[in-house]
């Protein structure tokens, strides 16, 4: 989920960046928590969610990313997944 201090404010949903650019980074963290609150407790799919709320393109597959491979992920994310 984009925010004011998003590296590119621009997504597939919101390619102006207008939505993103009035969210705050705390207000987005909120919803983040809330949704991963849904789909812990069962009561939300991730892809549903990733479906409607994610301003990645993979939204169109339901936050599915397919493979990828070191170096072509943002380096916090990258390092995170390959910590795994």
């Amino acid at each position: 989920m984009k925010h004011q201090g998003s590296r590119r404010k621009a997504s597939w949903k919101d390619p102006e960046g207008r939505i993103i650019s009035s969210t705050t980074r705390e207000s987005a963290a909120a919803q983040l928590k809330a949704l991963r609150a849904d789909i812990v407790t069962g009561k939300a799919r991730f892809e549903d969610v990733a479906a409607r709320h994610s301003d990645c393109s993979s939204a169109k597959r339901g936050g599915d990313l397919g493979p990828f491979g070191r170096g072509q992920m943002q380096r916090p994310f990258e390092e995170a997944t390959f910590a795994l």
